[in-house]
């Protein structure tokens, strides 16, 4: 199932919900100023406010879907943006379709399971290795654009050290001692 979501301007609007993306297309396609072109090999969808009538409706199957310029602002093009979302209603016995945020990086839903178990195994390695040479270790910036990170310091120090961002090139890494090692360098 897709999801149509409308977003302009940091304001979201989740309008209607489809079976196909062929579907959502062909109703999105009766909006005036609707526009899907390839930008860089992706598609790229939305709307041009201007060419809204004040007020209009799509009738789809039945259905009755109100739309008015007044809605958004006339300056700047409406992202039209699919969601796919599964709908547990029907019995499936796999993996749901889509991605999960971990931290600041989407994985697929059917890597995420392998991606954090890496990223923790790796982590507590690259945990051991600093505390094995007498450093203190934490973890910090959750959340942050690059996403969480090791710091590190020597026992009794007050200052904090970047080593590394715990990103999905983190979770590839196999010498994790010797990606320590040569991080730790480039620090200083």
């Amino acid at each position: 199932m897709y999801l149509l979501e409308l977003y302009q301007n940091n304001y979201s609007k989740d309008l209607v919900l489809f079976e196909t993306l062929e579907e959502g297309r062909a109703f999105v396609a009766q909006i005036p100023g609707y526009t899907l072109e390839t930008e860089d090999g992706f598609e790229v969808e939305y709307v041009k406010p201007k060419q809204l009538p004040d007020y209009m409706e799509i009738v789809f199957n039945g259905n009755i879907v109100p739309l008015s310029r007044f809605s958004f602002d006339p300056e700047e093009n409406v992202e039209i943006i699919w969601k796919e979302i599964s709908n547990l209603s029907l019995k499936n016995d796999k993996m749901i379709e889509g991605a999960t945020k971990i931290d600041a990086y989407v994985v697929n839903n059917d890597e995420v399971k392998a991606y954090v178990e890496a990223w923790e195994a790796i982590f507590r390695k690259a945990k051991a290795f600093l505390e094995n040479k007498g450093y203190e270790v934490d973890r910090s910036y959750f959340g942050s654009e690059d996403g969480e990170a090791i710091v590190y310091r020597k026992k009794g120090d007050q200052d904090w050290h970047f080593l590394c961002h715990l990103d999905p090139l983190f979770v590839e890494i196999e010498d994790i001692e010797g990606y320590v090692k040569e991080a730790m360098e480039e620090m200083q």
